[in-house]
């Protein structure tokens, strides 16, 4: 029977209780999972409320069709940048020891799916949310979009992310309060606009934005601690808005604070290596240090790597993960052992 060393010991994961059961979901041949999809786990009738899904690496998308979850659940994948020798997109070396990630096309979150939590997932299509609240996005890498479709969509978080491409949008039927986007990186065009924010949470601090033609579109927000590279005027309404670095000659109101406008792009990134490691700050980055405090840190870096919680390479999720195995090919007939040596990490 073949399995999956993904996640090491799923037993040490804190994100399981007593009552709850988790569930494994692997599409390779030969491969003794508990479900193939992503469809078969969400509408099987004993996964339910509370439990975790584990979707382990793949080359090929584990939804198929539209779907619409209807259960509050607890997602963990592998994250995502994991092949060093991809030219296109290239990862992070010797983090997992399989380096493929794990893909869901579209799919929905319905008011039932309130309090699920997404983590080290691939989202390769976009996710719509219809009235879903305390939706957790963390340390996912969204090739699609996240877009609020209709209904009430409290307390949304998008934490430690990779948007490559996507947009973060809504419809103006939606409501949308206590949205947090923290520590992530918008890459290749991708860009928030959400012109219907209300509230007086909604947060935008310590993200990395860079080579974006869509500029930012938020209303009623703390705007801060960003380094937006956009190349266009951003539209921040009723917002308050402190040390951020803008690219364009951004204008600004007499509230805002300890911004750099035309800054240079240039000055503020290594610009080498994987595809989100490009994004730490140069040894002498003006944003090293420029940011405003954010809870026990103070002047703290600007930027997805600043504050007290920074982004983490490749989306690793923060569970035991083995990075290295090593199986003898064959053993003696009639042996009893079989030594088996492989090397563990924690990514807390």
């Amino acid at each position: 029977m073949k399995r999956s060393f993904l996640f090491g010991a799923l037993l040490f994961s804190g994100f399981l209780t007593a009552e709850a059961r988790s569930w494994r979901i692997n599409n390779n041949a030969g491969v003794n999972a508990d479900f193939t999809t992503f469809n078969a786990a969400v509408n099987a009738a004993g996964v339910q409320d509370g439990d975790t899904i584990y979707l382990e690496p793949s080359a090929i998308e584990y939804t198929t069709g539209s779907i619409s979850v209807t259960k509050r659940l607890t997602v963990i994948a592998a994250g995502y940048l994991l092949d060093p020798s991809n030219g296109t997109y290239p990862g992070n070396p010797g983090l997992q020891l399989h380096t493929y990630d794990t893909r869901l096309a579209f799919f929905r979150l319905a008011s039932a799916a309130s309090g699920s939590k997404f983590l080290g997932v691939t989202i390769a299509g976009s996710v719509y949310m219809n009235g879903a609240s305390n939706i957790a996005f963390e340390r996912c890498l969204f090739g699609g979009g996240l877009y609020f479709e209709n209904g009430t969509n409290n307390n949304t978080t998008v934490r430690k992310c990779y948007l490559n491409g996507a947009a973060i949008s809504s419809s103006l039927s939606a409501t949308i309060t206590g949205f947090v986007c923290e520590n992530s990186i918008f890459n290749s065009n991708a860009h928030i606009n959400l012109p219907n924010l209300t509230g007086t949470d909604n947060i935008v601090r310590n993200n990395s934005i860079a080579n974006a033609s869509n500029s930012f579109t938020l209303v009623n927000t703390y705007f801060v601690n960003n380094i937006v590279g956009t190349f266009s005027q951003n539209s921040l309404t009723n917002c308050t808005i402190k040390n951020n670095f803008f690219q364009v000659n951004q204008t600004l109101p007499g509230t805002a604070t300890n911004n750099q406008v035309s800054a240079n792009m240039g000055d503020i990134y290594t610009a080498t290596g994987s595809f989100d490691g490009r994004f730490t700050l140069k040894a002498a980055s003006p944003a090293i240090g420029a940011g405003l405090t954010v809870g026990s840190v103070a002047s703290p870096d600007c930027g997805a790597f600043g504050g007290t919680d920074p982004y983490k390479l490749s989306g690793i999720p923060n569970i035991p993960t083995i990075y290295q195995l090593t199986v003898p090919v064959s053993i003696p007939s009639g042996s009893a052992t079989m030594n088996i040596t492989f090397s563990a990490r924690n990514n807390n």
